[in-house]
Order: C-alpha cells, then sequence, then structure tokens
C-alpha cells in the first residue's frame, strides 16, 4: 500500500537532504526513535503529513510516492507562497513590520534560485550527482563565503543577470520581446544627458550623500552645503541639477519678514540598482554558480526594425 511506503520515501528524502532523523524530529515535534519506527515500515500519523512535508521541501504527494506534474494554476500558488508571511500579519500592508517584509523576500529569494536553476533544464544539474534541492542548499552555503556567486544567462529569447551573495544579492530577468529591446530603450541623447550628470563627482557624491538620508527628508541650501562640503554657489547649481533629474522638490515656507525655500529629497530605487548593475559592469564576474550563452543575434535591433 502507498501508506507503507511514506517511511522509505522520508528516509530517501532525508537523506537526498543531507538531514538526520533527530532533525526531521524535532522539527515536526516528535522523537527520533518516532522517526526510525517511520522509516523502518511504520507510518506518520496523518496530521504530521503537511509538517514533514513542509520540513523536506515537497508535496504531500511526493511522501506517498506520487509524482505529481499538474502544476494547475502555477501563478495563484506562487503568489499565495510569496504572499503567506503578508496574509498572516494582521494590519495594514503599508504597516507590516520589518520581520514580516523579510520573511516575505525570502519566500521570493527561493523563486529567484528556481527560476535560474530551471531556465537551463535540470538536466545539466544531474550531472553532479546532487539532488537539486541538495545542490541548491550547497551553493547557498557559499552565499555566505567571500567568493561571489553570479548567474548569467544569455539567449536568443531574453536574459538572466543574477547575484546570491549575501552582501549584494539582486536578480534581473529580461525576457526579449519580439520586436527587440532597441524598440523600447530611451533616445540616445536621453542616455547622454543622464549619464553626463552621473559622470560629475559631484553629483554623484552628493546622490550617494542624499540616499543616505531618509526619504522624504527636508532641508535648506544652508544645510545641504554644510553636509555636501559645496560653497553655496556651488551647492545652488547642484540642487538646480538634482531637481531637474527630479530627486529634488522645491518648495518654501513664510516667516515673519521672508520667504525660506527648502528641497524635499526623493529617492529613486532605481538609482541603487543601476548602482548594482554598474558594478558588476566595472567588476567582472569570476566565479559564476551558473553560466549559459548562447545567443547568436545582436544584443539590439535598430527601433523600427532597420538595418
Amino acid at each position: 500500500m502507498a501508506t507503507q511506503q511514506i517511511g522509505a520515501n522520508v528516509a530517501e528524502l532525508r537523506k537526498a537532504r543531507g538531514a538526520k532523523q533527530e532533525d526531521i524530529a524535532k522539527a515536526v515535534g516528535v522523537s527520533s526513535q518516532a522517526v526510525s519506527k517511520w522509516e523502518n515500515g511504520g507510518t506518520p500519523d496523518t496530521e504530521l503529513l503537511p509538517l514533514i512535508a513542509d520540513y523536506l521541501g515537497v508535496s504531500i504527494d511526493r511522501l506517498f510516492g506520487r509524482e505529481v506534474r499538474d502544476y494547475g494554476d502555477i501563478e495563484t500558488e506562487v503568489t499565495n507562497y510569496v504572499a503567506l508571511p503578508m496574509d498572516e500579519f494582521d494590519g495594514e500592508v503599508h504597516e507590516a513590520p520589518d520581520e514580516v517584509l523579510e520573511a516575505t523576500i525570502a519566500r521570493a529569494g527561493k523563486l529567484y534560485w528556481a527560476v535560474i536553476m530551471g531556465l537551463s533544464g535540470t538536466r545539466i544539474f544531474a550531472r553532479s550527482g546532487l539532488p537539486i534541492n541538495q545542490l541548491r542548499e550547497e551553493m547557498q552555503k557559499n552565499a555566505d563565503s567571500e567568493m561571489a556567486l553570479y548567474a548569467h544567462l544569455l539567449h536568443n529569447k531574453g536574459m538572466l543577470l543574477a547575484s546570491m551573495t549575501k552582501n549584494l544579492p539582486f536578480f534581473f530577468m529580461m525576457p526579449e520581446p519580439e520586436q527587440g529591446w532597441g524598440e523600447g530603450l530611451a533616445e540616445p541623447e536621453e542616455y547622454q544627458k543622464a549619464f553626463a550628470s552621473l559622470a560629475n563627482p559631484d553629483i554623484l557624491r552628493c546622490l550617494l550623500l542624499l540616499h543616505e538620508k531618509e526619504p522624504k527628508s527636508k532641508f535648506s541650501l544652508g544645510y545641504f552645503a554644510k553636509i555636501t562640503g559645496l560653497d553655496a554657489d556651488k551647492a545652488e547649481e547642484i540642487i538646480k541639477t538634482l531637481t531637474e533629474m527630479n530627486f529634488l522638490e522645491s518648495s518654501y515656507i513664510e516667516l515673519d519678514e521672508t520667504r525660506q525655500n527648502y528641497y524635499e529629497f526623493k529617492p529613486k530605487d532605481v538609482f541603487v540598482a543601476v548602482l548594482t548593475l554598474m558594478k558588476v559592469y566595472i567588476h567582472k564576474p569570476m566565479h559564476f554558480m551558473y553560466r549559459f550563452e548562447t545567443r547568436k543575434k545582436p544584443l539590439l535591433t535598430p527601433k523600427g526594425g532597420q538595418s
């Protein structure tokens, strides 16, 4: 019977995970003797099956030896999985504490690994002789070391760039539309203007300083000059440029005998993302957990499809 096979499946999955009987016993709240009994022909209590499956990272069907390939509405299932910490939080979403946000991000991070490893198919990883979950765990151990772990995929239908290092993790995937990436890009003159601004050492330094401050921080010209070490004229020039770049918003307050101008900082997450990707551009990665390049056509196609 299928129920008599559960113990053997638990043993197989436990060993593939590199766990001991006492590890799974502690995770599900039973004794090591109980786990040993399962693995020698016994059957866990029904109410323990969800806990065992969660610990082993498999479905309950897998405990019964069933390989389920009909994923049904996978998008909804993934959404519900990632959203669980937020859904369990008893409050408004915008009030969620950091530990809830951290748990949600951690769940999303597991999906990053799944996408990275799945984009090349599972056969390439099977050559290692390790189950996928154990191989993934071995890779994750290196994320805590000084070795930088990157993933890089580039083929005719898209690209993926990712870093699973602990100090600067990121995940960037771009499926290529039918007309190519070039059609959706901004005009060259716009990039030239943006890059020229960031190439100004004073502007870049000021942006780095401002992004160390809390969002929507308000300050005067004098305070800005003080924290940046710029003279008043130069500080005013930089503020004008940052306002044009939409990093600052100008306003004023009426005082007894004068009007005081002030500026509100508007941080941009895209700015931090650009810095992150530029680090990979500047410091070419040397250690990859996954690298797959088969693209045979140009990265960019002219707008309008003209050659």
